[in-house]
């Protein structure tokens, strides 16, 4: 189910040094998200990321209020859920 509509926006941040390696990664799969390129590093930095890759998910005002590192596949159902919750509050 798609909530864009309702306000979720999904962007990675790929810390890489390579961007070549992204670029064709990206090229092959067409993410249906915006990815940005912080090669620095800064953005893992300023949300203090302890692993890769890790998702955070963020409320309407800018509080982070989930933090998932690394990638479970039943997580994705807790991560869905959360991001309803955040969905539907105002």
């Amino acid at each position: 189910m798609s909530y864009q509509a309702q306000g979720l926006a999904v962007i990675a941040v790929n810390v890489d040094q390579d961007r070549a390696d992204a670029d064709r990664f990206l090229k092959q799969f067409h993410p249906g998200f915006e990815v940005l390129f912080d090669p620095r590093g800064s953005s893992a930095e300023q949300f203090k990321v302890s692993g890769m890759p890790t998702s955070l998910i963020i409320d309407r005002h800018g509080v982070v209020r989930y933090t998932h590192v690394g990638f479970w596949p039943a997580d994705a159902q807790v991560a869905a859920q959360q991001v309803r919750e955040l969905l539907a509050e105002h």
